[in-house]
Protein backbone atom coordinates (compact mmCIF):
# COMPACT_ATOMS: atom_id res chain seq x y z
CA UNK A 1 0.00 0.00 0.00
CA UNK A 2 1.36 3.33 -1.00
CA UNK A 3 1.79 5.61 1.65
CA UNK A 4 -0.49 8.60 0.52
CA UNK A 5 -3.23 5.70 0.44
CA UNK A 6 -2.29 4.66 4.05
CA UNK A 7 -2.67 8.11 5.17
CA UNK A 8 -5.66 8.58 3.54
CA UNK A 9 -6.77 6.28 5.26
CA UNK A 10 -5.67 6.87 8.16
CA UNK A 11 -7.36 10.08 7.82
CA UNK A 12 -11.34 8.30 6.74
CA UNK A 13 -10.46 6.07 10.27
CA UNK A 14 -9.53 9.20 12.29
CA UNK A 15 -13.44 10.89 10.83
CA UNK A 16 -15.41 8.02 11.23
CA UNK A 17 -13.96 8.03 14.51
CA UNK A 18 -15.37 11.60 15.35
CA UNK A 19 -18.74 10.79 13.75
CA UNK A 20 -19.39 7.22 16.04
CA UNK A 21 -18.95 9.96 19.11
CA UNK A 22 -21.35 12.39 18.32
CA UNK A 23 -19.55 15.57 17.20
CA UNK A 24 -17.85 17.61 14.87
CA UNK A 25 -14.63 19.79 14.40
CA UNK A 26 -12.95 21.77 11.89
CA UNK A 27 -9.84 20.18 12.71
CA UNK A 28 -9.06 16.55 11.79
CA UNK A 29 -6.72 14.59 14.08
CA UNK A 30 -4.10 12.12 13.30
CA UNK A 31 -1.67 9.60 15.31
CA UNK A 32 1.67 9.38 13.93
CA UNK A 33 4.66 7.61 14.90
CA UNK A 34 8.48 7.83 14.24
CA UNK A 35 8.22 5.06 11.02
CA UNK A 36 5.20 7.20 9.97
CA UNK A 37 6.90 10.22 9.70
CA UNK A 38 10.11 9.02 8.14
CA UNK A 39 8.24 6.95 5.31
CA UNK A 40 5.99 10.27 4.59
CA UNK A 41 8.49 12.20 4.07
CA UNK A 42 10.96 9.92 2.17
CA UNK A 43 7.77 9.87 -0.57
CA UNK A 44 6.39 13.12 -0.17
CA UNK A 45 8.28 15.64 1.27
CA UNK A 46 9.95 18.73 -0.69
CA UNK A 47 13.55 17.35 -0.26
CA UNK A 48 11.85 13.85 -1.25
CA UNK A 49 10.90 15.96 -4.96
CA UNK A 50 14.07 17.24 -5.53
CA UNK A 51 16.33 14.39 -5.24
CA UNK A 52 13.92 12.71 -7.09
CA UNK A 53 14.21 14.76 -9.64
CA UNK A 54 18.22 15.90 -8.95
CA UNK A 55 18.65 11.53 -9.72
CA UNK A 56 16.34 11.64 -13.19
CA UNK A 57 18.65 14.49 -14.42
CA UNK A 58 21.58 12.13 -14.03
CA UNK A 59 20.36 9.09 -15.39
CA UNK A 60 19.23 10.90 -18.48
CA UNK A 61 22.97 12.42 -18.61
CA UNK A 62 23.95 8.95 -18.20
CA UNK A 63 21.73 8.16 -21.41
CA UNK A 64 23.16 10.70 -23.18
CA UNK A 65 26.94 9.67 -22.35
CA UNK A 66 25.92 5.92 -23.74
CA UNK A 67 24.48 7.34 -26.50
CA UNK A 68 28.11 8.92 -27.96
CA UNK A 69 29.03 5.30 -28.75
CA UNK A 70 25.96 4.33 -30.59
CA UNK A 71 25.47 4.96 -34.25
CA UNK A 72 24.45 8.02 -35.45
CA UNK A 73 22.33 8.53 -38.65
CA UNK A 74 22.35 11.93 -39.79
CA UNK A 75 20.52 13.75 -43.01
CA UNK A 76 21.98 16.85 -44.03
CA UNK A 77 20.44 19.04 -46.90
CA UNK A 78 21.00 21.99 -48.85
CA UNK A 79 17.40 22.27 -50.85
CA UNK A 80 17.75 25.36 -52.05
CA UNK A 81 20.88 28.04 -53.09
CA UNK A 82 20.87 30.78 -55.40
CA UNK A 83 23.87 32.90 -56.25
CA UNK A 84 24.15 35.43 -58.26
CA UNK A 85 27.42 37.26 -58.07
CA UNK A 86 30.17 39.12 -60.16
CA UNK A 87 33.21 36.89 -59.56
CA UNK A 88 36.99 37.06 -60.62
CA UNK A 89 37.64 34.35 -62.64
CA UNK A 90 41.67 33.44 -64.61
CA UNK A 91 41.37 32.96 -68.55
CA UNK A 92 42.89 30.54 -69.37
CA UNK A 93 43.23 31.84 -72.70
CA UNK A 94 44.91 34.94 -72.87
CA UNK A 95 46.85 34.59 -69.21
CA UNK A 96 44.93 37.00 -67.78
CA UNK A 97 41.94 37.66 -65.00
CA UNK A 98 39.07 38.58 -65.87
CA UNK A 99 35.22 39.75 -63.78
CA UNK A 100 32.23 37.82 -65.19
CA UNK A 101 28.66 37.41 -64.01
CA UNK A 102 27.95 34.34 -62.44
CA UNK A 103 24.32 33.00 -61.45
CA UNK A 104 23.28 29.76 -60.50
CA UNK A 105 21.19 27.14 -58.29
CA UNK A 106 22.53 24.68 -56.38
CA UNK A 107 21.05 21.52 -54.43
CA UNK A 108 22.73 19.23 -52.07
CA UNK A 109 21.55 15.97 -50.20
CA UNK A 110 24.01 13.89 -48.00
CA UNK A 111 22.90 10.55 -45.56
CA UNK A 112 25.30 9.78 -43.48
CA UNK A 113 26.20 6.65 -40.48
CA UNK A 114 29.03 7.27 -37.88
CA UNK A 115 29.96 5.63 -35.44
CA UNK A 116 32.64 6.84 -32.67
CA UNK A 117 35.73 4.41 -31.85
CA UNK A 118 36.87 4.92 -27.87
CA UNK A 119 39.39 2.92 -27.77
CA UNK A 120 41.42 5.53 -30.17
CA UNK A 121 38.83 8.79 -30.46
CA UNK A 122 38.42 8.11 -33.96
CA UNK A 123 35.24 8.31 -35.90
CA UNK A 124 34.55 6.00 -38.94
CA UNK A 125 31.88 6.63 -41.23
CA UNK A 126 29.66 5.50 -44.25
CA UNK A 127 27.43 8.11 -46.37
CA UNK A 128 26.05 8.79 -49.88
CA UNK A 129 25.68 12.48 -50.98
CA UNK A 130 23.94 13.76 -54.31
CA UNK A 131 24.16 17.27 -56.11
CA UNK A 132 22.27 19.44 -58.62
CA UNK A 133 23.94 22.62 -60.30
CA UNK A 134 22.18 24.53 -62.14
CA UNK A 135 24.17 27.22 -64.08
CA UNK A 136 22.12 30.08 -65.89
CA UNK A 137 25.35 31.46 -67.70
CA UNK A 138 24.76 28.43 -69.83
CA UNK A 139 21.76 27.51 -69.17
CA UNK A 140 22.91 24.17 -67.81
CA UNK A 141 22.32 21.40 -65.41
CA UNK A 142 24.84 19.19 -64.01
CA UNK A 143 24.42 16.75 -61.26
CA UNK A 144 26.83 14.71 -58.85
CA UNK A 145 26.46 11.49 -57.11
CA UNK A 146 28.65 9.81 -54.51
CA UNK A 147 26.59 6.84 -53.85
CA UNK A 148 28.82 4.99 -51.57
CA UNK A 149 32.26 6.40 -49.23
CA UNK A 150 33.63 4.71 -46.51
CA UNK A 151 36.30 6.55 -44.48
CA UNK A 152 37.93 7.35 -40.95
CA UNK A 153 39.00 10.58 -38.76
CA UNK A 154 41.66 9.81 -36.58
CA UNK A 155 43.63 11.17 -34.46
CA UNK A 156 46.96 10.37 -34.02
CA UNK A 157 48.40 11.32 -30.91
CA UNK A 158 45.66 13.36 -29.77
CA UNK A 159 44.24 13.20 -26.24
CA UNK A 160 41.19 11.20 -26.24
CA UNK A 161 38.01 12.43 -24.93
CA UNK A 162 35.89 9.15 -25.10
CA UNK A 163 38.40 6.53 -22.81
CA UNK A 164 38.31 8.79 -20.22
CA UNK A 165 34.74 9.44 -20.32
CA UNK A 166 34.28 5.45 -20.62
CA UNK A 167 35.96 5.74 -16.99
CA UNK A 168 34.18 8.74 -15.78
CA UNK A 169 30.59 8.35 -16.50
CA UNK A 170 29.94 5.13 -15.13
CA UNK A 171 31.28 6.19 -11.80
CA UNK A 172 29.39 9.30 -11.78
CA UNK A 173 26.05 7.54 -12.46
CA UNK A 174 26.82 4.61 -9.59
CA UNK A 175 27.84 7.90 -7.38
CA UNK A 176 24.31 9.06 -8.42
CA UNK A 177 22.54 5.70 -7.70
CA UNK A 178 24.24 5.96 -3.93
CA UNK A 179 23.91 9.39 -3.47
CA UNK A 180 20.26 9.09 -3.63
CA UNK A 181 19.77 6.40 -1.02
CA UNK A 182 22.07 8.62 1.22
CA UNK A 183 20.04 11.91 1.07
CA UNK A 184 16.76 9.58 1.71
CA UNK A 185 18.71 9.01 4.71
CA UNK A 186 19.48 12.03 5.66
CA UNK A 187 15.71 13.24 4.94
CA UNK A 188 14.69 10.27 7.13
CA UNK A 189 16.93 12.40 9.86
CA UNK A 190 15.31 15.47 9.09
CA UNK A 191 12.50 13.66 9.64
CA UNK A 192 13.68 12.86 13.41
CA UNK A 193 14.41 15.96 14.19
CA UNK A 194 11.26 17.51 13.29
CA UNK A 195 8.91 14.52 14.44
CA UNK A 196 10.88 15.20 18.00
CA UNK A 197 10.80 18.85 18.10
CA UNK A 198 6.74 18.49 17.68
CA UNK A 199 7.07 15.80 20.39
CA UNK A 200 9.68 16.96 22.85
CA UNK A 201 6.51 20.43 22.89
CA UNK A 202 3.75 18.24 22.85
CA UNK A 203 4.96 16.30 26.30
CA UNK A 204 5.71 19.90 27.69
CA UNK A 205 2.73 20.76 26.94
CA UNK A 206 1.50 17.77 28.92
CA UNK A 207 3.72 18.56 31.78
CA UNK A 208 2.83 22.16 31.88
CA UNK A 209 -1.20 21.35 31.77
CA UNK A 210 -0.27 18.71 34.66
CA UNK A 211 1.92 21.77 36.27
CA UNK A 212 -0.79 23.95 35.96
CA UNK A 213 -3.61 21.51 37.41
CA UNK A 214 -1.68 20.51 40.14
CA UNK A 215 -0.46 24.76 40.46
CA UNK A 216 -4.07 25.21 40.75
CA UNK A 217 -4.90 22.47 43.36
CA UNK A 218 -2.38 23.48 45.64
CA UNK A 219 -3.16 27.12 46.02
CA UNK A 220 -6.69 26.08 46.69
CA UNK A 221 -5.41 23.55 49.07
CA UNK A 222 -3.08 26.46 50.78
CA UNK A 223 -6.04 28.83 51.04
CA UNK A 224 -7.54 26.23 53.37
CA UNK A 225 -4.83 25.46 55.29
CA UNK A 226 -4.41 29.42 55.14
CA UNK A 227 -7.46 29.96 56.87
CA UNK A 228 -6.50 27.19 59.26
CA UNK A 229 -3.16 28.96 60.14
CA UNK A 230 -1.25 25.61 58.57
CA UNK A 231 0.53 28.07 56.09
CA UNK A 232 1.80 30.76 56.46
CA UNK A 233 1.06 34.03 54.21
CA UNK A 234 4.01 33.72 52.46
CA UNK A 235 3.33 30.07 51.64
CA UNK A 236 0.32 30.98 49.96
CA UNK A 237 2.19 33.60 47.89
CA UNK A 238 4.00 31.62 46.68
CA UNK A 239 1.52 28.87 45.73
CA UNK A 240 -0.38 31.98 44.41
CA UNK A 241 2.91 32.90 41.88
CA UNK A 242 3.24 29.14 41.45
CA UNK A 243 -0.14 28.70 39.88
CA UNK A 244 0.18 32.37 37.52
CA UNK A 245 3.65 30.88 36.20
CA UNK A 246 2.32 27.44 35.13
CA UNK A 247 -0.60 29.63 33.24
CA UNK A 248 1.54 31.66 31.79
CA UNK A 249 4.18 28.72 31.07
CA UNK A 250 0.82 26.48 29.69
CA UNK A 251 0.14 29.14 27.03
CA UNK A 252 3.58 30.11 25.57
CA UNK A 253 4.33 25.97 25.64
CA UNK A 254 0.92 25.89 23.55
CA UNK A 255 2.17 28.22 20.72
CA UNK A 256 5.64 25.92 20.41
CA UNK A 257 3.12 23.00 19.41
CA UNK A 258 1.72 24.80 17.09
CA UNK A 259 4.75 26.37 15.33
CA UNK A 260 6.30 22.92 15.68
CA UNK A 261 2.80 21.06 14.28
CA UNK A 262 3.08 23.74 11.08
CA UNK A 263 6.37 23.11 10.46
CA UNK A 264 6.11 19.37 10.46
CA UNK A 265 2.79 19.94 8.48
CA UNK A 266 5.32 21.92 5.60
CA UNK A 267 7.94 19.62 5.55
CA UNK A 268 5.94 16.51 4.85
CA UNK A 269 3.70 19.07 2.84
CA UNK A 270 0.49 17.41 4.53
CA UNK A 271 -2.85 19.21 4.62
CA UNK A 272 -2.72 22.16 6.82
CA UNK A 273 -6.09 21.54 8.20
CA UNK A 274 -4.88 18.72 10.35
CA UNK A 275 -4.04 18.05 14.26
CA UNK A 276 -1.07 15.45 15.05
CA UNK A 277 -0.60 13.57 17.75
CA UNK A 278 3.05 11.75 17.94
CA UNK A 279 3.64 8.72 20.35
CA UNK A 280 7.23 8.26 22.06
CA UNK A 281 8.86 5.68 20.19
CA UNK A 282 9.45 3.24 23.15
CA UNK A 283 10.50 0.15 21.08
CA UNK A 284 14.26 0.61 20.71
CA UNK A 285 16.23 -1.65 19.11
CA UNK A 286 19.20 -3.51 21.18
CA UNK A 287 21.95 -2.71 19.01
CA UNK A 288 25.98 -2.82 18.91
CA UNK A 289 27.77 -1.92 15.72
CA UNK A 290 31.17 -3.56 14.88
CA UNK A 291 32.86 -0.70 13.96
CA UNK A 292 35.11 -2.46 11.68
CA UNK A 293 32.18 -4.24 9.82
CA UNK A 294 30.14 -0.48 9.72
CA UNK A 295 33.89 1.03 8.13
CA UNK A 296 34.11 -1.77 5.53
CA UNK A 297 30.36 -1.50 4.61
CA UNK A 298 31.13 2.07 4.09
CA UNK A 299 33.80 2.23 2.00
CA UNK A 300 31.59 -0.21 -0.44
CA UNK A 301 28.68 2.03 -0.27
CA UNK A 302 29.16 5.47 0.48
CA UNK A 303 29.36 7.93 -2.25
CA UNK A 304 31.82 9.67 -1.26
CA UNK A 305 34.59 6.69 -1.88
CA UNK A 306 33.53 6.60 -5.84
CA UNK A 307 33.82 10.45 -5.69
CA UNK A 308 37.50 9.91 -4.25
CA UNK A 309 38.22 7.86 -6.87
CA UNK A 310 36.55 10.50 -9.76
CA UNK A 311 39.10 12.66 -8.76
CA UNK A 312 42.25 10.56 -9.13
CA UNK A 313 40.77 9.93 -12.22
CA UNK A 314 40.13 13.92 -13.32
CA UNK A 315 43.63 14.66 -12.18
CA UNK A 316 45.04 11.72 -14.09
CA UNK A 317 43.30 12.96 -17.20
CA UNK A 318 43.59 16.46 -17.00
CA UNK A 319 47.79 15.51 -16.65
CA UNK A 320 47.07 13.14 -20.08
CA UNK A 321 45.61 15.98 -21.86
CA UNK A 322 47.78 18.53 -21.15
CA UNK A 323 50.78 16.03 -22.11
CA UNK A 324 49.03 15.70 -26.09
CA UNK A 325 48.61 19.21 -26.19
CA UNK A 326 51.75 19.52 -27.28
CA UNK A 327 50.87 18.91 -30.82
CA UNK A 328 48.48 17.05 -32.71
CA UNK A 329 48.18 15.07 -35.95
CA UNK A 330 45.03 14.04 -37.85
CA UNK A 331 44.29 11.32 -40.52
CA UNK A 332 41.62 11.26 -42.99
CA UNK A 333 41.20 8.53 -45.40
CA UNK A 334 38.25 7.95 -47.27
CA UNK A 335 37.39 5.59 -50.26
CA UNK A 336 34.43 5.99 -52.44
CA UNK A 337 32.71 5.80 -55.88
CA UNK A 338 31.33 9.13 -57.74
CA UNK A 339 30.23 10.55 -61.10
CA UNK A 340 28.94 13.39 -62.65
CA UNK A 341 25.94 13.97 -65.73
CA UNK A 342 23.58 16.08 -66.48
CA UNK A 343 21.22 13.15 -66.34
CA UNK A 344 20.28 12.17 -62.60
CA UNK A 345 19.99 8.64 -63.83
CA UNK A 346 23.29 8.31 -65.60
CA UNK A 347 25.04 10.35 -62.75
CA UNK A 348 25.04 7.00 -60.82
CA UNK A 349 26.45 4.89 -63.99
CA UNK A 350 29.85 4.13 -64.65
CA UNK A 351 31.14 5.38 -61.41
CA UNK A 352 34.78 6.38 -60.69
CA UNK A 353 36.79 5.44 -57.60
CA UNK A 354 37.40 8.00 -55.15
CA UNK A 355 39.96 8.19 -52.46
CA UNK A 356 41.10 10.63 -49.99
CA UNK A 357 44.36 10.45 -47.90
CA UNK A 358 45.09 13.32 -45.26
CA UNK A 359 47.57 13.95 -42.49
CA UNK A 360 47.37 17.17 -40.90
CA UNK A 361 49.82 18.31 -38.33
CA UNK A 362 50.52 20.75 -35.85
CA UNK A 363 54.05 21.23 -33.91
CA UNK A 364 54.48 24.34 -31.87
CA UNK A 365 58.00 25.40 -32.90
CA UNK A 366 58.66 28.21 -30.35
CA UNK A 367 55.95 29.22 -27.53
CA UNK A 368 58.00 29.88 -24.98
CA UNK A 369 57.31 26.76 -22.86
CA UNK A 370 53.58 27.26 -22.48
CA UNK A 371 52.87 23.97 -23.24
CA UNK A 372 55.21 22.22 -20.28
CA UNK A 373 53.75 25.11 -17.85
CA UNK A 374 50.87 23.50 -18.14
CA UNK A 375 52.18 20.27 -17.97
CA UNK A 376 53.83 20.41 -15.30
CA UNK A 377 51.03 22.45 -13.68
CA UNK A 378 48.42 19.64 -14.23
CA UNK A 379 51.21 17.15 -12.32
CA UNK A 380 51.59 19.15 -9.54
CA UNK A 381 47.63 19.68 -9.23
CA UNK A 382 47.39 15.67 -9.30
CA UNK A 383 49.86 15.64 -6.40
CA UNK A 384 47.83 17.49 -4.36
CA UNK A 385 44.62 16.04 -5.49
CA UNK A 386 46.07 12.36 -4.57
CA UNK A 387 47.55 13.60 -1.09
CA UNK A 388 44.08 15.20 -0.69
CA UNK A 389 42.02 12.17 -1.14
CA UNK A 390 44.12 10.02 0.99
CA UNK A 391 43.37 12.72 3.39
CA UNK A 392 39.90 12.60 3.05
CA UNK A 393 39.52 9.01 2.95
CA UNK A 394 41.03 9.14 6.37
CA UNK A 395 39.05 11.79 8.22
CA UNK A 396 36.26 9.72 6.57
CA UNK A 397 37.49 6.27 8.27
CA UNK A 398 37.94 8.34 11.27
CA UNK A 399 34.59 9.72 11.22
CA UNK A 400 32.40 6.53 10.74
CA UNK A 401 34.55 4.97 13.31
CA UNK A 402 33.95 7.71 15.81
CA UNK A 403 29.87 7.92 15.02
CA UNK A 404 29.71 3.81 15.41
CA UNK A 405 31.26 4.00 18.79
CA UNK A 406 29.09 7.46 20.17
CA UNK A 407 25.77 5.13 19.04
CA UNK A 408 26.87 2.40 21.07
CA UNK A 409 27.60 4.64 23.76
CA UNK A 410 23.86 5.65 23.35
CA UNK A 411 22.14 2.67 24.38
CA UNK A 412 23.62 3.24 28.16
CA UNK A 413 23.21 6.73 28.23
CA UNK A 414 19.19 5.87 26.97
CA UNK A 415 19.24 3.33 30.02
CA UNK A 416 20.26 5.90 32.64
CA UNK A 417 18.09 8.82 31.37
CA UNK A 418 15.20 6.26 31.19
CA UNK A 419 15.85 5.50 35.13
CA UNK A 420 16.41 9.20 35.72
CA UNK A 421 12.88 9.93 34.27
CA UNK A 422 11.29 7.31 36.96
CA UNK A 423 13.12 7.66 39.28
CA UNK A 424 12.22 12.00 38.85
CA UNK A 425 8.58 11.14 38.67
CA UNK A 426 8.30 8.97 41.86
CA UNK A 427 9.79 11.69 43.81
CA UNK A 428 7.62 14.04 42.45
CA UNK A 429 4.59 12.01 43.55
CA UNK A 430 6.32 11.43 46.80
CA UNK A 431 7.03 14.72 47.80
CA UNK A 432 3.89 16.43 46.48
CA UNK A 433 2.12 13.95 49.04
CA UNK A 434 4.64 15.15 51.95
CA UNK A 435 3.69 18.73 50.97
CA UNK A 436 0.05 17.97 51.71
CA UNK A 437 0.43 16.87 54.63
CA UNK A 438 2.73 19.48 56.14
CA UNK A 439 6.03 17.44 55.88
CA UNK A 440 7.45 19.37 53.15
CA UNK A 441 7.69 23.10 52.30
CA UNK A 442 7.41 24.53 48.96
CA UNK A 443 10.83 24.75 47.90
CA UNK A 444 11.46 21.42 48.09
CA UNK A 445 8.02 20.64 45.98
CA UNK A 446 9.42 22.99 43.07
CA UNK A 447 12.84 21.33 43.07
CA UNK A 448 10.91 18.01 42.94
CA UNK A 449 8.96 19.21 39.95
CA UNK A 450 11.96 21.04 38.41
CA UNK A 451 13.74 17.18 38.66
CA UNK A 452 10.96 15.56 37.03
CA UNK A 453 10.30 18.07 33.92
CA UNK A 454 13.87 17.87 33.29
CA UNK A 455 14.55 14.42 33.43
CA UNK A 456 11.63 13.75 31.40
CA UNK A 457 12.81 16.25 28.41
CA UNK A 458 16.47 15.08 29.08
CA UNK A 459 15.14 11.27 28.04
CA UNK A 460 13.21 12.28 25.22
CA UNK A 461 16.31 14.17 23.96
CA UNK A 462 18.57 11.41 24.43
CA UNK A 463 15.96 9.24 22.86
CA UNK A 464 16.08 12.02 19.58
CA UNK A 465 20.24 11.33 19.42
CA UNK A 466 19.54 7.45 19.48
CA UNK A 467 17.42 7.74 16.03
CA UNK A 468 19.70 10.62 14.68
CA UNK A 469 22.83 8.47 15.20
CA UNK A 470 20.95 5.16 13.40
CA UNK A 471 20.13 7.33 10.34
CA UNK A 472 23.59 9.26 10.52
CA UNK A 473 25.12 5.41 10.39
CA UNK A 474 22.87 4.58 7.28
CA UNK A 475 24.05 7.63 5.34
CA UNK A 476 27.87 6.53 6.33
CA UNK A 477 27.46 3.06 5.45
CA UNK A 478 24.57 2.13 3.03
CA UNK A 479 23.16 -0.24 5.04
CA UNK A 480 20.64 -0.87 7.99
CA UNK A 481 22.12 -2.56 11.14
CA UNK A 482 18.66 -3.05 11.95
CA UNK A 483 17.98 -5.24 9.55
CA UNK A 484 20.92 -6.28 8.40
CA UNK A 485 20.18 -5.40 4.92
CA UNK A 486 21.82 -3.17 2.22
CA UNK A 487 20.15 -0.26 1.48
CA UNK A 488 18.84 -0.17 -1.77
CA UNK A 489 16.16 1.68 -4.05
CA UNK A 490 14.37 -0.01 -6.94
CA UNK A 491 15.45 2.67 -9.71
CA UNK A 492 14.09 0.96 -12.49
CA UNK A 493 10.54 1.29 -10.86
CA UNK A 494 11.53 4.79 -10.46
CA UNK A 495 12.33 5.39 -13.96
CA UNK A 496 9.55 3.85 -15.84
CA UNK A 497 6.76 5.02 -13.68
CA UNK A 498 7.73 8.72 -14.65
CA UNK A 499 5.65 9.52 -11.00
CA UNK A 500 7.81 12.30 -10.11
CA UNK A 501 4.88 14.14 -8.79
CA UNK A 502 4.31 17.93 -9.21
CA UNK A 503 5.22 19.77 -6.31
CA UNK A 504 1.52 20.83 -5.63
Amino acid sequence: MKLRTLLIFIFSFQLLHVATNGYSQKTREINLNLKNVIDIAKDSSLNAFIEKNRYLADYWDYRSYKAEFLPKLNLSARPFSYTRAVREEFNWQDSSYQYIEQQDVNSYLNLSLNQNIPFTGGTVYIDSDVGRLQNFNNGGVQYSSTPIRIGIEQGLFDYNHLKWEKKLEPLEFERAKKDYIQEREEIAEDAVDAYFDLLIAQISLDIEKTKYANADTLYKDGQERYKKDSISQEDLYSLRLRKLNAENSLRQTRNRVKRAENDLITFLRLEEDLSIELTVPEDIPELNIDPSKALTKARKNNPRRIWHEERRIRAERDVIRAKKSRYHANLDVSFGLNQTNDNLEQAYQDLLDQQKVRVSLNIPIVDWGLTQKRYNLARRNQQVTNASVRQSEIRFDQNVRRTVEEFNLQNNIIERAALADTLARKSYDLVQERFLNGEADIVKLNSAEQDKISARKSYIRELEEYWEYIYEIRQLTGFDFVNQEELSVDFDKMINTRGINSIY
